[in-house]
């Protein structure tokens, strides 16, 4: 096998400072040779990238330092990446759990296969026992550490270490500066790739029992609009039963909706979780919301006691990280110039108010 050959650019940093350019445009082809030219066996690094990703928004900031990651963090990420796709995919004539392995059943879908049939499909559960929860994801943990880690950035005979330098042990992986910036700033565009990459290998490997499925992807990763009654009612309550942007009654149908975007990132957290009328949701879309409607997010997360409301219907929830994923959307949407929903068809350019609204808690 080659020698390391470390991404230029971004080895070149010696003080935390924003990437180039240049050196983002360096950092994307580099990913994209991970995912068109690795090697893969099994979907193991499809979810060590994703993972990674993940946890830059969630952990990381926008300043070009280098971000140590717990392997133990990335195999919580892994439980969570696989739990919705353990379920048996129904086909017209049969129904199995997917193969995400070229060989027999990969060991960490078998292990949360067992886990997801044991808590009847609930995450939130499982999550709650926290002996269980533990011991899986540290059995998680110790195939993180001897199969993706340290492997991913294999290709063909070449190691391109541009993420972290393989170090082929330890309990974290300590990502080169520069890259938890490009992770954060191309965070969508980065986990369609991955999604896509992840969904083809699936599709290649399960030819009998996919045949000619179209929506494999929102079987494998949830969809935008997957609602559960328990939120609705819950929100429906909380609100007094008004429309969270435009504050009039509901008087017939609601629409569950993600206030940070699924599309930005797919957070299904409870306090990211508001009840709307279907219009103001449509009109919404995949923008952020003005600053208004920021405000009242924030203090309703901060004053509604909605912990003890969402432990009571099995919905799970961080106010802290659905918070750090709001300042990474308002700030990527902030050094973009970019405008945010206010009403209808009105918009406007994101204020400077924002950082502010969210730093109250």
């Amino acid at each position: 096998m080659g020698a390391p050959k470390p991404c230029r650019v971004l080895a070149a940093m010696s003080q935390p400072r924003p990437p180039s350019p240049s050196e983002q445009l360096e950092f994307l082809r580099s990913f994209q040779r991970l995912l068109d030219e690795g090697s893969f066996v099994a979907t193991y690094k499809f979810a060590l990238l994703h993972a990674i990703a993940d946890l830059c928004v969630l952990q990381g900031d926008d300043s070009g330092a280098a971000l140590e990651l717990a392997t133990f963090d990335i195999a919580e990420h892994f439980v969570r990446l696989y739990w919705p796709q353990v379920i048996p995919f129904m086909a017209s004539e049969e129904e199995a759990v997917l193969r995400q392995n070229t060989g027999r059943q990969a060991q960490v879908v078998r292990a949360v296969r067992e886990a997801h049939e044991h808590y009847d499909g609930s995450l939130a559960s499982f999550r709650h026992d926290v002996a269980e929860w533990t011991h899986l994801v540290r059995s998680v943990q110790r195939t993180v550490e001897v199969m993706p880690l340290w492997k991913v950035q294999t290709v063909g005979s070449d190691r391109l270490e541009f993420l972290y330098s393989n170090q082929d042990h330890g309990h974290s992986v300590r990502l080169e500066p520069g890259v938890a910036y490009c992770l954060r700033a191309f965070y969508p565009m980065l986990v369609d790739m991955i999604e896509g990459a992840w969904s083809h290998f699936i599709q290649r490997h399960n030819p009998r029992l996919l045949k000619q499925v179209t929506d494999l992807r929102s079987f494998l990763f949830g969809s935008e609009r997957a609602v559960l009654d328990a939120p609705r009612f819950l929100l429906r309550d909380v609100q007094e039963g008004r429309c969270f942007y435009c504050t009039r009654p509901i008087a017939a149908r609601a629409d569950v909706d993600h206030f940070i975007p699924w599309r930005r990132y797919p957070l299904d957290l409870g306090h990211n979780l508001v009840l709307a009328h279907p219009a103001c949701n449509s009109k919404k879309s995949d923008l952020l919301a003005a600053e208004e409607h920021l405000e009242r997010w924030v203090e309703r997360n901060r004053t509604s006691g909605l912990e003890a409301s969402f432990e009571g219907v099995g919905i799970r929830h961080s106010l802290t990280a659905t918070l750090r994923v709001a300042a990474w959307a308002y700030g990527q949407v902030h050094k973009a110039g970019g405008q945010v929903w206010v009403a209808g068809t009105e918009l406007r350019p994101l204020g400077v108010r924002w950082d502010e609204v969210l730093a109250r808690r």
